[in-house]
């Protein structure tokens, strides 16, 4: 039984120096990894996590570690070819977006006022295009080493989506047992568990826990795992957390291994 698990959190660079990150500390990754570890039917654990995030105290694990989105894609990617691996965990918080242009008010103003001046036509339509074209001079903010200038006013940041990573599990791994996860931000307990049940629908998954960021301190962490039938159990520690996953999930794979 080969296991892959994602924790911690990405980490999407600015400029040479700064980065845009998350929380996410690998904490309930690293505790899965080692409740798989003292299964003795469990050949392999590939744990692919933030730089930063808690490492798991098991001899056996394959560590990789990744910081970007695309480094995390390579990464899954590389692993999924490898090995058939029959239990995917993506506790991982992966960054939704990436910076795209670095810029400022000021040069925005000035590539606006340029491109109003050089129009024959008067006003251009002010499209999505015209003005991702404003933004190519961002390198004028930018020091030799590609660090934002400390004299710039009014920094401008415009993003845009990253993949998607939890799709590429079933596409390239259609018979392992996946389970997804799913953070929210204060709201209403159906919320939730609908949120993360359409998540479970989108990617195929066996499993998703479902969290609240206002239920998750130092010392508690409630979590809901859903099955595909959406039922649920409730837990209140990552301990719990961990515990109810890797049973769930051993569970459902010699299940699906008897038929």
């Amino acid at each position: 039984m080969k296991i892959l698990i994602t924790a911690g959190g990405t980490t999407e660079p600015i400029d040479s120096v700064r980065s845009i990150t998350n929380t996410s500390t690998g904490k309930l990754g690293s505790l899965i990894a080692e409740k798989f570890d003292a299964i003795p039917e469990v050949t392999g654990i590939y744990y692919v996590c933030g730089k930063k995030a808690i490492i798991p105290q098991v001899t056996r694990a394959e560590i990789t570690y990744v910081d970007t989105v695309a480094s995390l894609e390579t990464a899954i990617k590389s692993i999924l070819k490898k090995y058939d691996i029959d239990i995917i965990i993506h506790s991982m918080a992966v960054s939704d977006y990436r910076v795209n242009k670095v810029t400022s008010a000021a040069v925005l103003a000035n590539s606006l006022n340029t491109g109003l001046k050089a129009s024959l036509s008067g006003l251009p339509d002010i499209t999505e295009a015209y003005m991702v074209s404003l933004m190519e001079a961002s390198d004028t903010i930018l020091n030799t080493d590609g660090k934002i200038r400390s004299d710039i006013n009014n920094l401008i940041l415009t993003m845009e989506q990253t993949p998607k990573i939890i799709s590429l599990f079933k596409d390239m791994a259609p018979n392992a047992i996946l389970t997804g996860f799913k953070l929210l931000d204060h709201v209403s307990h159906k919320e939730l568990i609908d949120t993360a049940y359409g998540l479970m629908e989108k990617n195929k998954c066996s499993f998703v826990l479902a969290n609240d960021l206002k239920d998750i301190t130092a010392k508690r962490h409630i979590g809901y795992l859903i099955d595909r039938e959406k039922n649920y159990g409730t837990y209140l520690t990552k301990e719990a957390i961990a515990e109810a996953i890797v049973q769930a999930t051993v569970k459902h794979l010699a299940v699906i291994r008897a038929i």
